[in-house]
């Protein structure tokens, strides 16, 4: 009896531990349920940050999205769907397990799909007061954040700030930093109005040293967590005809246009090494690709979500499991998101009127529009900073670190 409880208690461990085991190299699923009178299928990858994907049909609706949510795994996340049909417009709430609300109201019509906060239609704001019943709330996709100003240029809007996003904008000096606190980095002693030779990369930012006329040795970098500097020294003189290709990681990439060499700046080892020069000059779109010289020349810079997969728009990011696409419109792009399951269908997301200040945090966007730097994120659009300054240089640019 006691050999027989001792093996059941064996077997019961080699079975929850190999229950353990595969749900740890599980990748994921993909299944077909209903949900009242919606065909739902659902993909997880739990390789692609617990990304799940949906498709939604019902007669002849079909509607695509993806969400970013650890549910341990699990399948049929969605209980309930809410429909209705308004003003040509066709909207949807999901309801997920445990009665959570993931995503706003989403409206498709013309094979774009628009979160409710967007539209004003009185029709659709009379819909939304109806789902209250769901603990929904359409003032989560309002922004309230009251303005505080710092300076007589700058603004900002600390509630919207979001925990451990620790954000850095130029100055002319230096560096102001927004951590829960503003603080601020002096590096130089008298005003620097451009600073091409600049670049925000992981938690830092580096600077050439503007002190200096013709060339120059030194870069100051600074933490955007604590704002603490180091400078780094190159053994050759850099010309100030040079620019910043990109990085990754915090490894940044330069290239020398007089001297026609590329440099990788190590902030880890405190270095500055020699890369390339003109003879194997090479750039980074998803991979290590060769460029000629006059590429470089003509500053060829680095592309880290660069793809060919869609075409026609004026800019294409890939990102993840989604295509984010620029489209201008009069002095404004539009920007929509695109699953890579379906690219028939875009949801549109924001405006911004500066396609070089896109920074992509996981699920959150920060861009600017106008003199105002925004973020996107599940809940909408969020001012975070104004600066004025932008008004008159444009040169002035910001990073983001998540930590």
């Amino acid at each position: 009896m006691k050999y027989l409880f001792k093996t059941l208690i064996i077997f019961t461990v080699v079975f929850f531990a190999l229950k353990f085991i595969l749900f740890l190299f599980d990748d994921g699923h993909t299944i077909t349920y209903n949900v009242g009178n919606f065909k739902v299928k659902e993909e997880l990858k739990t390789k692609q940050n617990n990304n799940y994907y949906f498709e939604l049909t019902h007669e002849k609706f079909k509607m695509n999205f993806s969400i970013n949510q650890n549910y341990n795994k699990a399948e049929k996340i969605i209980s309930k769907i809410d429909y209705k049909k308004i003003d040509g417009y066709q909207c949807i709430l999901p309801i997920f397990k445990n009665g959570k609300l993931l995503t706003d109201v989403m409206c498709l019509k013309d094979n774009t799909i628009t979160y409710a906060y967007k539209l004003n239609n009185k029709k659709i704001k009379d819909y939304l007061k109806t789902l209250k019943k769901y603990n929904y709330d359409p003032n989560n996709y309002k922004d309230k954040a009251d303005p505080i100003k710092l300076s007589n240029t700058q603004t900002v809007y600390e509630d919207n700030f979001l925990e451990n996003h620790y954000l850095a904008m130029e100055t002319y000096k230096g560096l102001n930093l927004f951590n829960g606190k503003k603080s601020n980095v002096q590096i130089f002693d008298n005003d620097v109005y451009t600073k091409p030779i600049s670049y925000f990369a992981d938690k830092y930012y580096i600077v050439a040293d503007y002190t200096e006329n013709y060339t120059f040795k030194i870069f100051h970098v600074i933490n955007i967590i604590n704002g603490n500097q180091i400078d780094i020294r190159s053994y050759d003189d850099i010309s100030f005809d040079s620019y910043i290709a990109g990085s990754l990681g915090s490894d940044i990439y330069l290239f020398d246009k007089d001297a026609t060499k590329q440099y990788k700046i190590s902030i880890k080892n405190e270095s500055v090494e020699l890369f390339h020069d003109k003879n194997n000059l090479q750039t980074y779109n998803g991979k290590w690709e060769n460029i000629s010289l006059s590429e470089a020349l003509n500053e060829k810079k680095f592309n880290k979500y660069y793809t060919d997969d869609i075409k026609g728009y004026d800019k294409v990011d890939k990102v993840n499991n989604n295509y984010y696409v620029y489209e201008k419109e009069n002095n404004f792009y539009n920007v929509y998101r695109i699953n890579i399951q379906n690219k028939k269908l875009k949801t549109y997301l924001f405006q911004t009127t500066d396609l070089n200040s896109i920074i992509y945090v996981d699920d959150t966007i920060y861009y600017l529009n106008g003199n105002t730097l925004y973020y996107y994120s599940r809940y909408g659009e969020r001012k975070v900073i104004t600066n004025t300054e932008l008004e008159f240089n444009n040169d002035l640019s910001f990073g983001v670190y998540k930590k």
